[in-house]
């Protein structure tokens, strides 16, 4: 669900469009759901308060009730609105009837400014006190739940996250991707798992019978989740599942180690060294390992065993002095993501480059 309330200050949003060629600060007194609405945050200046969901859904029957047009389009780039230097911005997305299918469209609303700033005041003054920086990025980022019984696995992730300051109150971004180390995937013809070494990335075939157990593992890496909350060079991790893709953080030497511990009982398929001119460089990979965790032996991730390795032939004289060649699948330069037959990276959103 799409869904923006805001009172904005037309002549400096017009003047920085025009002179800047760009809004590089996001000014406005501004109301925006999270989670399609599961929670929603209210920004004034650089204050960040959480507005419940009774409160927040009560806040936009009332915005609705009281907005005096609709129409189609954006809000306009003006210095002025029927004299006036402020105005009020009221964004929904709403379901349509296309011929003989439905599709989400933007709507557009007027409304008096003073009377939504008014409203804002109040909604805040319910909110108590501002959240500071951890708890914003967590309460913008919470965790889901996986689903009880079977679900679908789509990536272990472990990483270095980088972001940038956030551009403007409230607008949380990363300046690059985050940057991929080690990961389980999946592709047109199976799992994969990559371990990072150094400038090194190594890419491991994960046979079928193995992803039971490993959805296994998963589920109990996701029992004691990590916060969203991460500063910049820091290690995280995070699973993703489900058709809608969410994400649940988890530990990140936990969640090396699950992925390590996979690759062991996996068949090696290539290597190939990392680029270094767009990726962050990984002088020493965490250890890994915590109190129980058997890495590459036999106690397993939980105490629980992977299963019983897949039989790989031993190395030829050639194999110990040679690398095999990196497979044909084209991956982002930014991120690693398989983009093959891509001009954007489903990830991150990152041009690849031809």
């Amino acid at each position: 669900m799409y869904l923006y309330i805001a009172r904005r200050d037309l002549n400096y949003y017009f003047s920085q469009n025009c002179a800047c060629g760009g809004v590089p600060v996001n000014n406005d007194y501004r109301f925006t759901a999270i989670k399609d609405g599961l929670y929603y945050l209210l920004t004034l200046n650089n204050a960040n308060y959480a507005v419940s969901k009774e409160d927040g859904d009560k806040f936009i029957e009332d915005v609705l009730s009281r907005c005096t047009g609709e129409h189609k389009g954006y809000f306009p780039l003006v210095p002025s609105l029927n004299g006036k230097d402020t105005a009020a911005v009221v964004e929904m997305e709403r379901e349509v009837d296309i011929g003989n299918y439905k599709t989400n469209q933007n709507f557009y609303y007027d409304m008096d400014d003073e009377v939504l700033f008014q409203m804002m005041e109040d909604l805040r003054a319910r909110s108590g006190e501002p959240l500071d920086k951890r708890a914003l990025m967590n309460y913008c980022y919470p965790n889901p739940v996986l689903p009880e019984g079977d679900y679908e696995l789509n990536r272990i992730y472990h990483g270095i996250y980088c972001k940038e300051e956030p551009v403007g109150a409230g607008v949380i971004r990363t300046s690059f991707p985050d940057k991929r180390a080690s990961c389980f995937g999946t592709r047109v013809d199976g799992a994969y798992v990559d371990i990072r070494e150094e400038d090194t990335e190594n890419t491991y075939k994960v046979p079928a019978e193995l992803i039971p157990v490993i959805k296994e593992k998963v589920r109990e890496l996701c029992r004691e989740p990590a916060e969203a909350y991460a500063e910049h060079g820091d290690w995280e991790g995070y699973i993703r599942f489900g058709k809608d893709d969410e994400r649940i953080f988890t530990d990140p030497e936990k969640t090396l180690a699950l992925l390590k511990e996979i690759a062991s009982q996996s068949t090696f398929d290539s290597s190939r060294e990392v680029d270094k001119k767009n990726h962050y460089q990984v002088s020493k990979m965490p250890d890994g390992g915590f109190p129980g965790f058997g890495m590459m032996g036999m106690s397993g991730f939980m105490g629980m065993p992977l299963g019983s390795p897949v039989t790989q032939a031993p190395a030829t004289p050639a194999e110990t002095t040679q690398k095999p060649a990196a497979s044909d699948g084209k991956k982002c330069s930014f991120c690693g993501a398989d983009v093959t037959g891509m001009k954007f990276c489903p990830e991150c959103g990152g041009v690849v480059q031809q």
